[in-house]
């Protein structure tokens, strides 16, 4: 009876802080869209998917979502009688942080307009609420388009009644000189090089258990990324520390290395959070830049 009340009383702290909640059946979204729309009528039968089905709706692209830990696609579309269609995926990825995290992965701008963040261009709108990844597809671009793809992006929206959380570790990153739309987090070693070539091997051993965010800062016409990676206990973060000073700066004291180019690049331990920047204009900014990188940490 303990047991059972101790997992009861976990499941509810989880779905009050915000990162996780309930799923939202395929009928209730289908609901919530109109069965046509300014001559665009709603097919009848959406798809729906899983990890084991998704390569086949997506083949070359289901990678990303699953390694942010994909729960089910709900595709929905709206055809014309151009023979044009609208395509709506509707991704649950199980929490607000993956939410946020595939989000993250490609946009190039947050104009938060939809959800708890979107992004329009071309005839794709992208949005994550809660712990959905909202893509709508309407190609090729037309103003009548556009406004329908974000109409329906606001009913799906509405259907999705709670915000989550983002990840903890973004309020690790220091804001001064931030590029906010490069922020991108992560927690697969696949998904490290996306934003700045790191290494092909899995260095710094992230993993599902290591909640990870790449960033890019903008000081004085020069782009500064940093890398910001928390383990599960102190022992794991000296191992990566440790690991990250043999194999991107060897023989360099107090782990900070001039590049042929000029710039420097280092990194920092603290606790259980392992701290690297690279491509900071000079020393003083390298060391100013890790300080603050670690400073929230306990």
């Amino acid at each position: 009876m303990r047991v059972f009340s101790t997992l009861v009383a976990s499941l509810l702290i989880l779905l009050i802080s915000g990162e996780y909640s309930m799923a939202i059946s395929i009928d209730t979204f289908k609901e919530a869209l109109p069965a046509e729309i300014d001559g665009w009528k709603l097919a009848d039968d959406p798809a729906a998917y899983d990890k084991t089905t998704l390569y086949e709706y997506i083949d070359g692209g289901a990678e990303l979502f699953i390694a942010y830990g994909f729960k089910t696609l709900y595709s929905f579309r709206y055809t014309s009688v151009e023979d044009e269609e609208i395509v709506i995926d509707v991704f649950d990825m199980g929490n607000s942080y993956d939410a946020y995290g595939v989000f993250s992965h490609s946009r190039e701008a947050d104009d938060k307009n939809i959800g708890q963040g979107s992004e329009y261009s071309s005839g794709l709108l992208t949005f994550w609420k809660d712990r959905y990844y909202v893509s709508i597809l309407a190609y090729p671009e037309t103003g009548n388009k556009a406004r329908i793809v974000k109409e329906l992006g606001s009913s799906l929206a509405d259907v999705i009644s709670g915000t989550g959380d983002l990840p903890p570790i973004l309020l690790l990153l220091p804001e001064e000189h931030i590029v906010p739309e490069s922020i991108h987090y992560f927690h697969h070693p696949v998904l490290l090089n996306s934003r700045y070539f790191v290494s092909n091997d899995n260095i710094l051993n992230i993993g599902d258990d290591t909640p990870s965010v790449m960033a890019k800062y903008r000081m004085d016409g020069c782009h500064i990324f940093m890398l910001l990676v928390r383990y599960p206990d102190e022992r794991k973060a000296q191992n990566a520390h440790r690991s990250s000073l043999r194999n991107f700066f060897p023989d360099s004291p107090g782990g900070m290395l001039k590049s042929e180019n000029g710039t420097w690049s280092g990194c920092r331990v603290k606790g259980r959070l392992l701290a690297v920047v690279f491509d900071a204009p000079a020393k003083e900014a390298l060391i100013s830049f890790l300080d603050k990188a670690v400073a929230g940490e306990h």
